[in-house]
Protein backbone atom coordinates (compact mmCIF):
# COMPACT_ATOMS: atom_id res chain seq x y z
CA UNK A 1 0.00 0.00 0.00
CA UNK A 2 1.30 3.43 -0.93
CA UNK A 3 0.66 6.54 1.13
CA UNK A 4 0.78 10.02 -0.24
CA UNK A 5 1.80 12.83 2.10
CA UNK A 6 -0.31 15.94 1.73
CA UNK A 7 1.10 19.27 2.79
CA UNK A 8 -1.10 22.31 3.06
CA UNK A 9 0.74 25.43 2.04
CA UNK A 10 -0.44 29.02 2.07
CA UNK A 11 -0.50 30.63 -1.35
CA UNK A 12 2.20 33.23 -1.94
CA UNK A 13 0.35 36.32 -3.10
CA UNK A 14 1.64 38.91 -5.52
CA UNK A 15 0.45 41.80 -7.65
CA UNK A 16 -1.02 39.46 -10.27
CA UNK A 17 -3.01 37.06 -8.10
CA UNK A 18 -4.03 39.12 -5.04
CA UNK A 19 -7.39 40.43 -6.29
CA UNK A 20 -8.58 37.13 -7.76
CA UNK A 21 -7.48 35.25 -4.62
CA UNK A 22 -9.37 37.46 -2.17
CA UNK A 23 -12.50 37.20 -4.35
CA UNK A 24 -12.39 33.40 -4.27
CA UNK A 25 -14.43 32.91 -1.07
CA UNK A 26 -13.37 32.78 2.58
CA UNK A 27 -9.75 33.92 2.50
CA UNK A 28 -7.27 34.85 5.22
CA UNK A 29 -4.35 37.00 4.08
CA UNK A 30 -1.22 37.10 6.21
CA UNK A 31 0.75 40.33 5.78
CA UNK A 32 4.29 39.40 6.78
CA UNK A 33 8.00 40.15 6.32
CA UNK A 34 11.07 37.92 6.45
CA UNK A 35 12.64 40.05 9.21
CA UNK A 36 9.53 39.82 11.44
CA UNK A 37 10.03 37.10 14.09
CA UNK A 38 6.35 36.99 15.17
CA UNK A 39 5.41 36.57 11.49
CA UNK A 40 7.62 33.49 11.27
CA UNK A 41 6.01 32.06 14.41
CA UNK A 42 2.55 32.54 12.87
CA UNK A 43 3.24 30.41 9.79
CA UNK A 44 2.58 26.96 11.35
CA UNK A 45 -0.45 28.37 13.18
CA UNK A 46 -1.93 29.67 9.94
CA UNK A 47 -1.36 26.36 8.22
CA UNK A 48 -3.03 24.52 11.12
CA UNK A 49 -6.04 26.86 10.87
CA UNK A 50 -6.26 26.25 7.14
CA UNK A 51 -6.22 22.51 7.74
CA UNK A 52 -8.87 22.74 10.50
CA UNK A 53 -11.16 24.97 8.42
CA UNK A 54 -11.46 23.41 4.95
CA UNK A 55 -13.57 26.30 3.64
CA UNK A 56 -10.75 28.75 4.43
CA UNK A 57 -7.88 29.51 2.06
CA UNK A 58 -4.75 31.17 3.43
CA UNK A 59 -2.49 33.45 1.43
CA UNK A 60 0.67 35.31 2.41
CA UNK A 61 1.74 38.72 1.13
CA UNK A 62 5.28 39.94 1.76
CA UNK A 63 4.93 43.61 2.71
CA UNK A 64 8.46 44.43 1.59
CA UNK A 65 7.71 43.19 -1.92
CA UNK A 66 4.23 44.72 -2.24
CA UNK A 67 4.02 47.89 -0.11
CA UNK A 68 1.17 49.25 -2.23
CA UNK A 69 -1.21 46.65 -0.73
CA UNK A 70 -0.18 47.47 2.83
CA UNK A 71 -0.89 51.13 2.18
CA UNK A 72 -4.19 50.49 0.39
CA UNK A 73 -5.45 48.15 3.15
CA UNK A 74 -3.96 50.27 5.97
CA UNK A 75 -1.73 47.54 7.36
CA UNK A 76 0.40 49.27 9.98
CA UNK A 77 1.90 46.47 12.08
CA UNK A 78 3.11 42.94 11.54
CA UNK A 79 1.86 40.36 11.47
CA UNK A 80 -1.57 41.51 10.33
CA UNK A 81 -4.23 39.07 9.21
CA UNK A 82 -7.17 40.20 7.09
CA UNK A 83 -10.17 37.96 6.58
CA UNK A 84 -11.87 38.47 3.21
CA UNK A 85 -15.24 37.12 2.18
CA UNK A 86 -15.92 37.35 -1.55
CA UNK A 87 -13.39 40.15 -2.01
CA UNK A 88 -14.38 42.30 0.95
CA UNK A 89 -12.26 42.62 4.10
CA UNK A 90 -14.53 41.68 7.01
CA UNK A 91 -12.12 41.27 9.93
CA UNK A 92 -8.60 42.24 10.98
CA UNK A 93 -6.26 40.74 13.56
CA UNK A 94 -2.91 42.33 14.39
CA UNK A 95 0.00 40.83 16.26
CA UNK A 96 0.92 37.27 17.16
CA UNK A 97 -2.07 35.04 17.97
CA UNK A 98 -1.91 31.63 19.67
CA UNK A 99 -3.45 28.83 17.62
CA UNK A 100 -6.44 28.25 19.91
CA UNK A 101 -7.37 31.94 19.99
CA UNK A 102 -7.03 32.41 16.23
CA UNK A 103 -8.92 29.23 15.41
CA UNK A 104 -11.79 30.16 17.76
CA UNK A 105 -11.91 33.65 16.27
CA UNK A 106 -11.98 32.37 12.69
CA UNK A 107 -14.66 29.78 13.47
CA UNK A 108 -16.80 32.53 15.00
CA UNK A 109 -16.22 34.94 12.09
CA UNK A 110 -16.93 32.27 9.49
CA UNK A 111 -20.07 31.26 11.37
CA UNK A 112 -19.34 27.58 11.06
CA UNK A 113 -18.22 25.46 13.97
CA UNK A 114 -15.92 22.60 13.04
CA UNK A 115 -16.22 19.37 15.01
CA UNK A 116 -13.44 16.79 15.04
Amino acid sequence: MEFKKVTIIAIELNEKNFVSFVKSGDVLVDFWAAWCAPCQKMTPILLACEQALPQLSVGRLNVDDYPQWTKKLQVQGLPTLLLFQNGEPVARVSGFQPKSRLLDYLQHRLGREQHA
